[in-house]
């Protein structure tokens, strides 16, 4: 009687674990997916006209996120070797700041809900530079779910092949700095993986974003953002748009990330990689933006090839 009570103790835990679990990679998802949308906001007013330039968005954002984390700068900045600073300010620009830049600079030609599924070829590029650069083996699977990636990248970006964007560009070259984001994205995670083992994933993220936190600065100092922030209508709920992207998008989505890996693994962590998608989109719609079948083919494209690059594995006893 005793071991059965005890089993059914575990089993009530154990879902009770898995809804925790389950609960916070939704709410990761829905918080990167919403990241999109948020920088539409700080571009855009309701009309249509800019507010704040990408440029501006995008170092307000680092520069928040910097701040937001420098406690943690200072916590682990004197544990850091100096063979370790080049490799973290590779992160900060790679994985940070260029970037941030051109996603901000993408939803300002593009819908938001693309940009979005765009991201989505983040895993894709991370298994072509470990692959090219560090030598990990590529199994014809995962070959195979790399050019179907890429096959809906593509598609999305031929979703409105020839349109003129708002900033006069053809969309497929904004479509192109998406895709750029998410190769810099892959160089970072290797190197992240290769060259700072043992150092905390919060201190590389913190000490990082605080290396690249004086271009930022300088960026803003010559930009017309203060001026913006007092003399345009919505020059207050850009800014706090861009507030909540930094310190809720940026600072607070990598403490979830980080504990939802301490919590299982870093493969299950990383598969908020198939929601971030569905919240962009859900947002996109939400504003009004047009999306054609061709886009929401190739984004279920891009999802397949995301699937086939991680693979399938089979459960072990104690995996989630």
């Amino acid at each position: 009687m005793d071991t059965r009570l005890t089993y059914i103790c575990q089993t009530v835990q154990n879902n009770k674990s898995k809804i925790v679990i389950w609960g916070a990679l939704l709410l990761l998802a829905f918080v990167w997916g919403s990241s999109f949308i948020l920088m539409k906001i700080a571009i855009f007013d309701s009309s249509g006209e800019f507010v704040y330039t990408p440029v501006e968005v995008a170092a307000l954002r680092i520069a928040i996120a910097g701040i937001v984390l420098l406690p943690i700068t200072i916590k682990y900045l004197k544990s850091i070797k100096r063979s370790q600073m080049l490799s973290l300010l590779a992160i900060g620009t790679l994985g940070n700041l260029f970037p941030a830049y051109l996603f901000t600079s993408a939803v300002s030609s593009i819908p938001s809900a693309i940009v979005g599924m765009l991201n989505a070829l983040t895993p894709l590029f991370t298994m072509i530079v470990a692959a090219f650069v560090f030598k990990t083996v590529i199994s014809k699977v995962q070959f195979s779910g790399l050019t179907i990636g890429l096959i809906g990248a593509l598609l999305l970006a031929a979703g409105d092949l020839g349109v003129t964007t708002v900033a006069g560009d053809i969309e497929w070259w904004a479509c192109g700095r998406v895709v750029l984001a998410t190769l810099f994205y892959g160089i970072s995670v290797n190197i992240l993986k290769n060259k700072l083992e043992g150092v905390p994933s919060t201190a590389i993220a913190s000490i990082a974003l605080f290396m690249v936190l004086p271009p930022a600065v300088i960026v803003l100092f010559y930009s017309n953002a203060y001026s913006t922030l007092i003399e345009n209508p919505h020059g207050g709920s850009g800014m706090i748009a861009i507030v909540v992207l930094a310190a809720i998008g940026t600072a607070g989505a990598l403490i979830l990330f980080n504990t939802l890996i301490k919590w299982t693994n870093a493969l299950t962590a990383s598969s908020v990689t198939y929601i971030i998608p569905l919240f962009a989109a859900m947002w996109g719609w939400m504003d009004g933006e047009s999306l054609t079948i061709v886009h929401l083919v190739g984004g279920v494209v891009i999802l397949l090839g995301v699937a086939l690059v991680n693979g399938v594995r089979k459960k072990k006893v104690g995996d989630f």
